[in-house]
């Protein structure tokens, strides 16, 4: 008993909003959860490994416009509530609003 109490994590894991019983992975997952509520709990550890790795990905994004597009970010930051990113699209650097990102698609 004594060896299990001092494997313990120090504190208790995040809770899980999704409800699926599993606590965030890393602190961008809950970071991306928290502002991109829409989005499942899939698409927040797709676009929170994009973010923490490096690595492309395809995001469904709903302008202020109204419009819909699909963009390819690369070279993700995350500065909450925003994503900094290359667009494949317009071909320059580009500011996104996580509550506007609707679905994640690997690029």
């Amino acid at each position: 008993m004594a060896a299990r109490l001092l494997a313990a994590p120090p504190t208790a894991p995040e809770p899980d909003p999704f409800g699926t019983g599993v606590p965030f992975g890393t602190d961008t997952e809950e970071i991306v959860a928290w502002y991109a509520t829409q989005l499942t709990y899939t698409d927040v550890r797709q676009l929170a490994h994009a973010i923490d790795t490096g690595t492309a990905i395809a995001v469904g994004y709903t302008a202020a416009s109204g419009s819909h597009t699909v963009r390819t970010l690369s070279r993700i930051r995350l500065d909450p509530p925003h994503l900094e990113a290359w667009c494949r699209l317009r071909d320059a650097e580009r500011v996104f609003t996580l509550s506007r990102v609707h679905h994640v698609m690997p690029a």
